[in-house]
Order: C-alpha cells, then structure tokens, then sequence
C-alpha cells in the first residue's frame, strides 16, 4: 500500500514539474516575441527615419540639378543645351525618388522590393551578379595590398626570382644554358 501511495505521490510531483516546465517555456516563448516586436519597431523607426533624411537629401540634390540645368541652358549653345536637357531629367528622376523616400515606410519598401523582385527575376539575379563581381574585386585588391606590398628594406635587396641579392652576380644566360662573355 505505501508502494502505490508513494507511486501516486511522484507521479503529483512529476505533473508538477511538467506544469511549471510548460508555464515557464511559455514565459519565455512571450517573451521572447515581445522583444522581437520591440527591435522591428525600434528597426522600422530607424529605417523611416533614415529614409526621410535620405528623401530630403534627394530633393536638395534635385533642386541643385535643376539649377545647374537651367544656368547652363541659359549660358550654353548646341551641346550645352543637350547637357541642360540631361541634367533636368536627372533632376526629374532624383526628385521622384527623394518624395518616394520621404513618403514611403520600411514596410512599403519592402513590399515595392519584392514586386520588383518578383516580376523581374533575372535583373536582380543582373544586380547579384554585378555586386558579387564587384565585392570579389573589391576583396581581391584589398588583399593585394595588405598581402602583396613587400617590406620595403626587403624589396630593395633580394630578387623575387632568385632570392639572391639584386646586386649580385647574375651570368649571361641564352635559352636557359649560361653563356660566355
């Protein structure tokens, strides 16, 4: 009898535990999605705020354009006046993107993004492309630089090819077999 008083008594015990378990695993699944609505808000603030700074250095930018176009339509003859024309339309295109940037949210972009993405497949696989070459370019002149520029006290000295003095003597050589003379 004590035997199954016992076993009863374990099992409260384990039931216990396991309630308490599932209460605090739920604790913190709450919590932890309370904080990730807390970093994409702070995250959305920031990216609408960026982009409206952005927005209004493109409207500035615009607005330097179009006075530029039009002081060079005014002082400019035959190809100044095509100069005037392009840099209008830059200004046309600048001012577009700063008031998208000023008006729209991160999550508006971000949906504009994947439209784009998704009826144009191949150009942003163009665009991955094009940044990846660049990136490996990038990172491959980097490290040139860092790994590639001998030590200045050495490369006066010694020769890449022979690993010998620069100034030491090196014989005549013709078709690899060293010559006389």
């Amino acid at each position: 009898m004590s035997t199954t008083t016992q076993d009863t008594g374990t099992e409260g015990i384990v039931d216990q535990a396991k309630s308490e378990l599932g209460d605090a695993a739920s604790n913190v699944q709450e919590k932890a999605v309370e904080l990730k609505e807390q970093g994409r808000g702070k995250l959305a603030e920031t990216l609408d705020r960026r982009t409206t700074e952005v927005g209004g250095q493109a409207l500035e930018a615009a607005k330097v354009l179009r006075q530029s176009g039009t002081q060079l339509q005014t002082q400019a003859e035959g190809n100044g006046q095509q100069v005037a024309h392009l840099a209008e339309l830059a200004a046309d295109r600048v001012e577009q993107l700063g008031a998208y940037l000023k008006r729209a949210d991160g999550d508006q972009m971000l949906r504009d993004v994947e439209d784009f993405a998704r009826r144009r497949p191949w150009m942003v696989a163009g665009f991955g492309l094009v940044a990846g070459l660049a990136a490996s370019r990038f990172l491959k002149a980097s490290s040139e630089r860092r790994y590639g520029a001998p030590d200045s006290s050495t490369a006066s000295r010694y020769s890449y090819s022979t690993g010998a003095p620069a100034d030491a003597y090196q014989p005549r050589t013709r078709d690899g077999v060293v010559s006389g003379g």
